[in-house]
């Protein structure tokens, strides 16, 4: 066959070629075997070095816990002392919690194994063990153990191949330096299934590379060679390909930065929506682009899309322009705060504007809207407090002086009385009056004491029935006297408390004194029942006095299912109004023309010290009701 200066020159072309990929060929086979060898001694050296390092490391903590402090060597130690094996074995055991290591052995400078954290094979001795032999010379030997090759312990046998590796112990003066002398040796067993998958790898991986680097060589000659004509559509179609891959991975990168943004942006709203202050985003033209969850809360508003809105229009509380924080924060570019109260529901707000700024210029406005309603009512409180302490030290001082004043008058009238020297009947009905006014002013100076420095309680078991019926024949007269009916209703076997009879007995005189004045002389009618009571729900009391009430707290509560013992005191009187049941509590608060306003708050104080609480249940023009719940704390039937 005639072949053309075409065909030979095409023929020379392809043997060359062909000699090219043998060449190829055996270069990708040789560097690739180069490059695994190389990575594989690497790999087990990086183990070795491990295994070097965690000697060194329990080196040093044999000597610093254990050589040292016991005095021992590894010649004199004595493996079957338990407890100094217990303390090597300690020591020896933290290191087995290294990645990896799964065994360590200890020997002797006379080859005999004086630990191992396999028990069994403690005290064998291996003379010929030429790789720990090397060790003792000061040399690191390192090779792997086979399974199925014969251990250097007899009976020291394992299912699986390890790296077993000898390092020298050396000996350690008192400040924990080598001084040089090998003493021992260490074995550190290490599994090999990590550096053995790992070596797999890099095989399987340089395998791959290689034959990849082989193929595309003979694809490459295979193309200019054969399929030259079709290279350049292929080649396009290989960029289109490309290209593809490309766009799609991006829109996937897309997809995902979307979704992590979308994410991102759902966590933050969940943050300002768990924030009690209501939150909102204003632009320049302080028009709303986001609120927060609270923001609906605090303006009562139906939840509605109010994006784009200008604010006013949107959280109207009668704020002018002028007064507008946001307003102010835009034209002066600091925080503004402003404070609202509204009249009617007696709510009060307080609002802060945050300007936003992005290069030197205001490009949102952060409008925070805070109810501080509790807090106000606490700061009232607090001034209220401290203005009733005032006042109740000085009514103490004066009332201190008016006592010892009102002592001499009353003595000196009654020198007069006793002695004898009043001539007429209207001399005596004067001093009498004068006494009596005394006895009076007395009662109210003792009042203002008590409510300024109470006297200590006096706790002792007590029948409540018994109390109750003291404390009515103590009141009796004044109803006698002004006509007005009693009618009692006491519980029988009610369980004795632990309480100040005294002070509860004051509670209720005061109470029952309080309800004749509220009745009609008459036709008056007042009611005093006791009863026990399983609550059906907890009551929770606050305190708002609670500077009257420094050893109680903030807050008196029983919980439900607790038992209590109930005096009710009720009257057909002209009741409470709702504006002065609020305050009928509050220290010098009252609606009588002759009483100093302590009666209810030294009566709220004695209740609340017994762990109680007193109610008022009203009806305007109807009567109130008093009802006394002591709890049955610590008490005896």
């Amino acid at each position: 066959m005639n072949i053309s200066p075409a065909d030979g020159n095409f023929s020379l072309f392809r043997y060359i070629a062909v000699k090219y990929i043998l060449v190829v060929i055996a270069l990708v086979t040789v560097g690739g075997m180069l490059f695994y060898y190389t990575g594989k001694k690497y790999l087990i050296g990086s183990a070795e070095r491990y295994s070097v390092a965690i000697a060194k490391n329990l080196n040093h903590e044999l000597y610093q816990h254990f050589f040292l402090p016991y005095q021992k060597t590894p010649e004199t130690y004595n493996p079957k002392d338990s407890t100094q094996f217990k303390v090597l074995d300690e020591i020896a055991g933290r290191f087995l919690e290294h990645l990896e290591v799964i065994k360590i052995n200890i020997f002797n400078r006379k080859t005999v194994l004086i630990y191992s954290t396999n028990p069994e094979i403690i005290g064998e001795s291996t003379p010929k063990n030429l790789k720990l032999l090397r060790a003792l010379q000061g040399e690191l030997v390192s090779s792997l153990e086979l399974a199925h090759e014969e251990p250097d312990i007899v009976y020291d046998t394992h299912p699986v191949d390890f790296l077993e590796t000898y390092i020298p112990l050396r000996k350690m003066d008192s400040d924990l330096k080598y001084e040089g002398e090998i003493v021992g040796s260490f074995e550190i067993y290490q599994d090999v299934t990590m550096i053995y998958s790992q070596i797999s790898s890099l095989r399987d991986l340089v395998i791959l590379f290689s034959l990849l680097i082989i193929i595309a060589h003979i694809g490459i000659v295979s193309f200019i060679t054969r399929r030259g004509d079709k290279f350049l559509t292929k080649e396009r179609k290989l960029k289109e390909q490309l290209e593809l891959s490309i766009r799609t991975k991006l829109e996937e990168m897309v997809k995902e930065r979307t979704r992590e943004l979308e994410e991102e942006k759902n966590k933050l709203q969940v943050i300002l929506d768990s924030v009690p202050s209501a939150l909102i985003l204003l632009d320049r033209n302080l028009c709303i682009q986001s609120v927060s969850a609270a923001y609906w809360k605090i303006t009562r508003n139906s939840p509605t899309n109010v994006n784009g809105k200008i604010c006013n229009l949107c959280t109207d509380y009668g704020t002018s322009l002028q007064q507008c924080p946001s307003r102010r924060a835009l034209t002066s570019g600091h925080i503004e705060n402003h404070l609202l109260e509204l009249d009617k529901s007696n709510i009060c707000f307080e609002y802060t504007a945050v300007p936003i700024k992005h290069n030197g210029q205001i490009d949102a406005i952060l409008e925070i809207i805070t109810d501080i309603t509790e807090r106000k009512r606490l700061q009232d409180q607090m001034v209220r407090a401290e203005k009733a302490t005032a006042v109740g030290e000085l009514a103490a001082v004066i009332a201190h002086e008016v006592r010892n004043s009102l002592t001499s008058i009353k003595l000196i009238l009654q020198y007069f009385t006793e002695s004898n020297k009043l001539k007429n009947r209207k001399e005596k009905e004067s001093i009498r009056v004068a006494m009596s006014s005394l006895y009076r002013l007395e009662g109210i100076v003792n009042e203002l004491l008590n409510f300024a420095r109470p006297q200590e309680m006096q706790f002792s078991m007590q029948d409540v029935n018994q109390i109750v019926m003291e404390s009515v024949i103590f009141s009796r007269h004044q109803f006698e006297r002004k006509q007005i009916s009693l009618v009692e209703d006491l519980a029988p076997s009610l369980p004795r408390l632990t309480i100040d009879a005294a002070s509860i007995k004051e509670v209720i005189i005061n109470l029952l004194l309080n309800a004749t004045q509220a009745v009609t002389e008459g036709n008056g009618i007042v009611k005093i029942k006791t009863a026990p009571l399983i609550l059906p729900e907890t009551l929770r009391v606050s305190l708002t006095e609670y500077h009257l009430f420094p050893k109680i707290g903030n807050y008196i509560e029983l919980k439900q299912g607790e038992k209590v013992i109930t005096i009710e005191i009720s009257d057909n009187g002209c009741g409470i109004t709702p504006v002065n049941l609020a305050r009928i509590f509050d220290p010098f608060f009252t609606t009588k023309t002759d009483g100093t306003g302590l009666g209810l708050t030294l009566a709220k104080r004695v209740v609340s010290e017994h762990g109680g609480v007193i109610l008022v249940k009203i009806q305007e023009g109807k009567g109130s009701t008093f009802t006394i719940l002591l709890p049955i704390r610590g008490t005896v039937k």
